[in-house]
This record gives structure tokens, C-alpha cells and sequence, in this order.
């Protein structure tokens, strides 16, 4: 078994970097070694240090489930939500599949009697669970007019209204989203192809995503299965009224629960046997081979630039790093 020199960078806080999806899958098929010194590929995020992955010379693979583009003069390879076609260099694997084990779940559609048992253990009508507003609104003006309606369970960081104002985050709110009817999962853009973890959390949670993001997230999801704010020519109003329509028609509910999420019964599968053939693609070559980013001239000059631009950052602190960054890239 070949040995594969790997390390990783910009990952969340609690990253584990020993078993994760990436090297759980590397592992089927090559032996990893952990090198923070020198390694023979990189597997970044953007969430770190801005830049860190310019520390590193070696053929880079950057993976985000953050509204992020790929900087293809920077890295060698992007997996993330951008549906790209670039030769061998890009994959397109959003954020709501992301698994440690690498193990795609079979989803079966509930059972009519599945449904009404879990609509009958129901205790709320609504959760909203976000750790800031957005500029474009539509997640408040969703939160907004259904409050008009039902009190919506406020349950994050951002317009909190839980007793003693408890809080969920990512880590911690799917028990209680299973006790909700519907769930708030807007997204903070409208971006083609950009669909983050929370319709998956909805679903996974046997709830009605109640959603807005990509324009085209019908292309994985069963529209079916979801109100979708974008289908609501008239907005908000229209959006409310489909919901109390639901909510007081058990009948409607329950069809709606029991409606398979993916449009394709092997969606999940499909996706990880892709990312894996994307992955033993880059990893089967011999470093020196798995470069794709051109290294000469001015792209040359372009990497010498944010290299120094990520030494000149190292002596700030993170948070303050991210401030700078943030406002000259607007």
C-alpha cells in the first residue's frame, strides 16, 4: 500500500484530522501519514487563517462548504458547491453531504403510519436557529411573517427567544429541531448551486424545510418534500399561507413528510462514488504529476503575492486577520 505524506488546513475547530471523510476514504486505497512539515498533498479550508494553504508547496485541494469560489491560480483542485467543469480539477459536493465515516445513508421514504406517529410526538410549530442575520432579509422576513401566524422557536445566537435564552448551534440543535413541525432553513445567499448543511439537518430531522438559497435546488432535492420561498411568486404572504394550509391539515403534512428528499432514490451514492473517483484520481499520481495550477509568470507572481500577504497576517491575531481580509476583498 502506497504511503501518502497528508496534511490538512483551515478546517472547524473540532476537525478531526485523523478521521475524517477525506482520509477515510484515502484509506481504502493508501496508507496516511499525518506531515505538517512536508507533506506530499494538502487538503484545505478557508476558515483558518486567511491564506494559510500558501504555507504549503505541494499540489493543494481545497474543500469548503462556505460561499467561496476556487481561486484555480492558488490551488490545484476544488471540491465545494460550484458546479464547475475544468477538466480533472473540480468536483461539486456541497455541504449537506459531508459525512466523517464517508458513508452515504440510505434514505427510505417514512410510512403513512411512520409520519402520524412522529407528527402526534410534535411539540412545536417552528424553529429558526441562525447565529446572524443576512443582508438579503429573507430569512427574517420568513421568520417575520410566520411569526405572525404561530410563535416560531428562536433557538440560535441571532433573535433569540427561549427561556432563559438557551441556544442551539450546528453541533447541538438536531434533538430539538425533531420536536418542531417545520424548520427555517434559509440560507444566507441566492447562489446557484450553493446548498449548505440546513435543508439536510431538516430532513434528517423530520421536519418540513421551510427553504431559500439555491435557485437550483430542485436539481437535488424533491420539490415535493419542501416549500421553497423562490416558488412563491407573491413572497412571503404566499409562502405563510402554504404553511398554515399544512399545518392544519394533518393529511397534507404527513403526504409531505413521507415524500422521498433526494430526486434519485441512490442519490447519496452516486455523489460519494464521485468524489472518491475525483479523489483516487489526484491521489494515484506521483506529486510532481498532480500539479494542475500554473506555477510560471504572472500566476507565479499571483501566488507570491498572497504568500506574502499570509506572512504578513501570521504576527495578528485570527479574528483580526479575518476583519482585514474581509474588507479588502469587498
Amino acid at each position: 500500500m502506497r504511503t501518502i505524506k497528508l496534511y490538512f488546513t483551515g478546517f472547524w475547530d473540532d476537525f478531526d484530522y485523523e478521521k475524517n471523510m477525506f482520509t477515510t476514504i484515502l484509506s481504502k486505497r493508501y496508507h496516511i501519514v499525518l506531515d505538517s512539515v512536508n507533506p506530499d498533498f494538502l487538503i484545505c479550508s478557508p476558515l483558518g487563517r486567511p491564506y494559510e494553504y500558501m504555507k504549503y508547496d505541494c499540489p493543494r485541494i481545497m474543500y469548503t462548504g462556505e460561499f467561496l469560489s476556487a481561486d484555480f491560480t492558488a490551488i490545484d483542485y476544488f471540491i465545494g458547491y460550484d458546479d464547475i467543469f475544468f477538466g480533472d480539477r473540480a468536483l461539486r459536493f456541497p455541504l449537506f453531504l459531508y459525512r466523517d465515516d464517508a458513508h452515504p445513508e440510505d434514505y427510505l421514504p417514512l410510512t403513512e403510519d411512520e409520519a402520524y406517529k412522529i407528527l402526534k410526538d410534535k411539540q412545536y410549530f417552528c424553529n429558526y436557529i441562525f447565529g446572524h442575520d443576512t443582508e438579503l432579509g429573507i430569512r427574517e422576513k420568513i421568520l417575520d411573517g410566520l411569526s405572525t401566524y404561530k410563535r416560531v422557536e428562536c433557538a440560535g445566537m441571532h433573535r433569540n427567544n427561549m427561556p432563559n435564552n438557551q441556544t442551539f448551534n450546528m453541533q447541538t440543535k438536531i434533538p430539538f429541531m425533531q420536536k418542531c413541525k417545520f424548520s427555517i432553513a434559509a440560507e444566507s445567499v441566492n447562489y446557484p448551486g450553493f446548498t449548505s448543511e440546513k435543508i439536510g439537518h431538516a430532513f434528517q430531522t423530520n421536519t418540513i424545510p421551510i427553504y431559500f438559497g439555491d435557485p437550483d435546488i430542485g436539481k437535488d432535492f424533491n420539490e415535493n418534500a419542501f416549500i421553497d420561498y423562490s416558488r412563491c411568486p407573491k413572497g412571503v404572504d404566499q409562502l405563510v399561507e402554504r404553511v398554515i394550509e399544512i399545518d392544519k391539515h394533518d393529511d397534507l403534512y404527513v403526504q409531505m413528510l413521507c415524500q422521498q428528499r433526494y430526486n434519485s432514490a441512490n442519490y447519496e451514492q452516486e455523489m460519494f462514488l464521485k468524489l472518491e473517483s475525483f479523489l483516487f484520481n489526484i491521489f494515484d499520481q506521483d506529486k510532481s504529476d498532480a500539479y494542475r495550477r500554473p506555477r510560471f509568470y504572472r500566476s507565479y507572481w499571483h501566488e507570491s503575492y498572497l504568500k506574502e500577504y499570509n506572512q504578513s497576517l501570521q504576527s495578528i491575531p485570527i479574528r483580526i486577520a479575518r476583519k482585514i481580509t474581509n474588507k479588502f476583498s469587498r
